[in-house]
């Protein structure tokens, strides 16, 4: 069993795996090649990514689509037959929203990748200390993003600890703590920092509707479960 030489060809390959479609030999075959081979681990990893990110794009495309359709019927109660066609719809459309809403990530606005974490920093004078405010944030998102997220608790809790962060940076941490919280299990402390920005009108790191209404239903699904 030969692994592809051609780009175009090792890329199909890779898709197989990711999709499920080899066989039990071929797919042994694929694994050992991943093992040895980290520019083969990287763009399975890439596709991988490519594959989730086109997911969430669809499912959050339909659950848009049930928001406007529950806008545009709460407009229009003149007929009884419109109303059974639409609960039809809307019930196969609400478990899609739900669906969605429970299993998506919550996706926040990329931070600035560089040195104004804190008030005053800069490549050439930044101090130690504010130099490792400046990693716990961004290996605090990269703990998110590998699912590790008492980790990545730990390192927004240090972040936060800094008495000179910039408001941005002080909101961002702290959203990307509330959801290594609540992927962590600590419900009420996800929540406690979720309602201080549920009404904020003058915050500087913005989160979309979208992303907020993941945060608040999974925080509410997880108070439910036993």
């Amino acid at each position: 069993m030969r692994r592809p030489t051609d780009k175009t060809e090792e890329q199909e390959w890779i898709e197989r795996y990711l999709e499920g479609k080899m066989s039990e030999d071929e797919r042994k075959h694929f694994e050992t090649e991943l093992a040895k081979d980290i520019n083969l681990s990287m763009d399975t990893q890439q596709l991988k990514q490519a594959h989730r990110l086109m997911k969430e794009a669809f499912l959050e495309e339909q659950a848009l689509a049930t928001v406007r359709r529950l806008q545009a019927a709460s407009r229009s109660r003149e007929k009884i037959i419109y109303w059974s066609r639409y609960l039809a719809a809307a019930s196969v459309s609400g478990i899609i929203f739900v669906t969605y809403l429970s299993l998506s990530m919550p996706r926040f606005p990329d931070s600035e990748n560089d040195f104004t974490v804190v008030r005053g920093a800069n490549t050439t004078t930044m101090p130690l200390n504010q130099r490792a405010v400046f990693d716990q944030f961004f290996e605090g998102q990269a703990h998110i993003a590998e699912g590790q997220y008492i980790l990545a608790v730990r390192n927004f809790e240090t972040v936060l600890q800094s008495s000179d962060l910039r408001p941005y940076f002080k909101e961002a941490a702290q959203w990307h703590l509330a959801v290594a919280y609540l992927k962590s299990g600590d419900i009420s402390r996800a929540e406690n920092l979720y309602q201080r920005f549920d009404h904020c009108t003058d915050c500087e790191y913005t989160v979309g509707t979208m992303n907020r209404w993941k945060i608040w239903w999974q925080i509410r699904w997880k108070k439910l479960l036993p």
